[in-house]
């Protein structure tokens, strides 16, 4: 219980002085002789007393009403919980192969329609962002609510457009995975509040750490350490390269991160990473580092697609992460503070009612 406004609490200290006031005032303009009559022609003590006690009570219910005294409620609240989803695309040569045994599309073209499909399934609460890659990643789309404009961004990814991105990205034949998921979490840290951001040292000194042999634990910095990445995080990352670790000291030299590491740190962060592999090429280190020696690890999950596919097998798949990834309907307790302002109000309204027609009514006034 709290008091908006406490120091009105001191116009308490006048009511008796009113009180006092009042009946002083009656007593000079009354018929003060009725005193000198026998007991039983006085006022009895509810005509004395009621009047003073009904005026009391109100202006005590006045003062409380101007100083607001509040109390605490609690409401539950029920709302779908809201995702942050990176989406990340394989844009390497190899995706301009056929994508089914027809051969009208391309691997490209047909993974493209799947990754539309997941957007439309996805609640409109849901921040979803888009990232491409072949031997670099560039961001194509920073999460948003509008599925129109993240569309627009992925139309950006397709051979028919012939886009600026797409030439960049189609020419390097390999398939830089690692950095691509990397990316993805970078953006995550960018929708932190300002105050759980981590610096642009310390993301680089998280990159550097990510590189060559997978011995240790990545030294999270401590301002992310108490942010909750679980709650609806995901990568969702298409593929027709080779996943593998990346541990060798010459990949180190190149700049390449260690996908086994890159794994850890989004564990550690409890980000969901889903891997979908054409061809299943994936490395042992890769698989178990992701779902676990006997694939009971919940940081993630790898789906595996056959060379060729239509467009009806790839929703499948997305409609799987789609399923895994559900929005919840989350319950939150919130404690607001109501106001007494209004009934107490009303209530010294009503008895200021009652003290008028107290000192009126002939039954109930002193004389």
């Amino acid at each position: 219980m709290s008091i908006q406004y406490p120091l009105a609490l001191l116009l308490l200290l006048l009511v008796p002085a009113v009180i006092i006031a009042g009946r002083k005032h009656a007593t000079r303009t009354g018929f003060s002789w009725v005193s000198a009559l026998g007991t039983d022609l006085q006022a009895g003590p509810i005509k004395t007393c009621g009047a003073d006690l009904l005026a009391g009570t109100a202006m005590v219910l006045m003062v409380l009403a101007v100083a607001n005294v509040q109390y605490s409620s609690y409401w539950h609240k029920t709302y779908p919980e809201s995702k942050w989803i990176m989406l990340v695309q394989d844009l390497s040569g190899s995706m301009g192969r056929p994508g089914d045994e027809t051969g009208s599309v391309t691997l490209g073209d047909v993974a493209l329609k799947g990754v539309s499909a997941f957007i439309d399934m996805r609640k409109k609460d849901d921040l979803i962002g888009l990232i491409a890659f072949s031997n670099i990643a560039q961001l194509i789309a920073p999460p948003t609510f509008d599925k129109e404009i993240l569309k627009k961004k992925l139309e950006l990814l397709s051979r028919k457009n012939d886009s600026t991105v797409f030439r960049e990205l189609t020419v390097g034949g390999e398939t830089n995975a690692s950095y691509a998921a990397w990316l993805a979490v970078c953006v995550f840290f960018m929708l932190l509040p300002e105050e759980s951001q981590p610096s642009y040292e310390q993301i680089n000194d998280l990159r550097y750490s990510l590189m060559g042999q997978s011995d240790s634990v990545s030294n999270i910095p401590a301002r992310l350490k108490n942010t909750d990445f679980g709650k609806g995080m995901a990568i969702v990352l298409f593929t027709d390269g080779r996943i593998e670790a990346n541990k060798k000291p010459e990949d180190a030299e190149k700049g390449l991160l260690n996908f086994v590491n890159v794994i850890g740190l989004v564990k550690q962060l409890g980000i969901k990473l889903y891997l979908v592999v054409v061809g299943g090429d994936v490395t042992t280190e890769v698989r178990q580092a992701l779902e676990g020696p006997g694939g009971g690890s919940s940081s993630g999950h790898i789906l595996y697609m056959p060379r060729t596919f239509d467009v009806k097998q790839i929703t499948a798949v997305y409609n799987k992460i789609n399923e895994m990834e559900k929005n919840r309907l989350l319950v939150k307790l919130e404690k607001r503070k109501k106001d007494t302002r209004g009934p107490l109000a009303l209530a010294s309204a009503g008895i200021l009612a009652a003290f008028c027609l107290f000192r009126t009514l002939p039954s109930t006034r002193k004389i």
